[in-house]
């Protein structure tokens, strides 16, 4: 579960013609950021930039054939196209793709909460946005309807992590990728 710096380059750029509108870029680059960082938490160092690029390929839509096409691999793809949390109430440890199949679910949603409880804020940013605020956010099933709650909470329970604490993680992470997914958008707008 690897990716070439070539094969980086290609999907980035499919994922670049994909996403045409400045700031659907800017949400799929901030969301491969936040991959990135939770891969670096993680202990995954070495994984950095295929938890990227599955990140940005989420986002971006791409269909398998064309993630194949651009060298990610079937595993990969089946993470990047998977839809739920496996068996939230499992015990057994998750492997590292398990990591990064249950991660992508929930941080795809996740992130987009916290982008949205974001948008308001001046420059948009989540610096210095509290947890109590995206919690307050998450109770407001009217707010980022397209957010799937349940699924964010399966997420943190399979990863045996506080739902506060994941969305404090998920907040450092995009702040971490806030600025690169802004200079990504303004270069192409």
């Amino acid at each position: 579960m690897s990716l070439s710096a070539a094969s980086y380059e290609k999907l980035y750029d499919l994922c670049r013609q994909k996403c045409p509108a400045p700031d659907d870029w800017r949400r799929a680059v901030l969301f491969a950021g936040v991959m990135r960082w939770f891969a670096e938490f993680r202990g995954l160092e070495a994984r950095g930039s295929a938890w990227a690029a599955a990140g940005l390929a989420r986002r971006a839509g791409i269909d398998p054939k064309a993630l194949s096409a651009a060298g990610m691999d079937d595993e990969m793809i089946r993470l990047v196209q998977r839809e739920k949390v496996a068996d939230a109430d499992a015990q057994a440890p998750l492997t590292p793709e398990e990591q990064l199949g249950c991660l992508l679910v929930t941080l795809d949603h996740l992130s987009a909460l916290v982008v949205a409880a974001a948008a308001p804020r001046p420059k948009g940013s989540v610096k210095d946005m509290k947890v109590s605020a995206v919690k307050k956010k998450f109770q407001d099933f009217k707010f980022a309807p397209e957010v799937n709650r349940m699924t964010i909470m399966q997420g943190a329970r399979r990863m045996r992590w506080e739902i506060g604490d994941l969305t404090s993680k998920t907040i450092k992470a995009v702040l971490a990728s806030e600025e690169e997914a802004r200079e990504a958008a303004r270069e192409i707008a």
